[in-house]
């Protein structure tokens, strides 16, 4: 997607959400990108910046919550 294309990130370690998730948001006109962990997302983050991040706060392994502090 070119480069003026609104990038959003959801984060969530079950597939089934994140097929939800794409499903729900495909139309809206942004590119779609997900991660399934929050190691993972913290990697996109650092690489791209988002207009929006769908953060799951039950992640196995690093927990939503502090994504969340690392990304502030």
């Amino acid at each position: 997607m070119s480069g003026d294309t609104p990038a959003l990130l959801f984060v969530d370690d079950q597939e089934t959400n994140q097929r939800l998730y794409r499903a729900a948001l495909k139309d809206i006109g942004a590119e779609l990108l997900a991660a399934g962990s929050g190691e993972e997302s913290l990697r996109l983050c650092r690489q791209r910046s988002f207009a929006m991040i769908l953060l799951d706060v039950h992640l196995s392994g690093m927990n939503g919550f502090e994504v969340a502090l690392r990304l502030r």
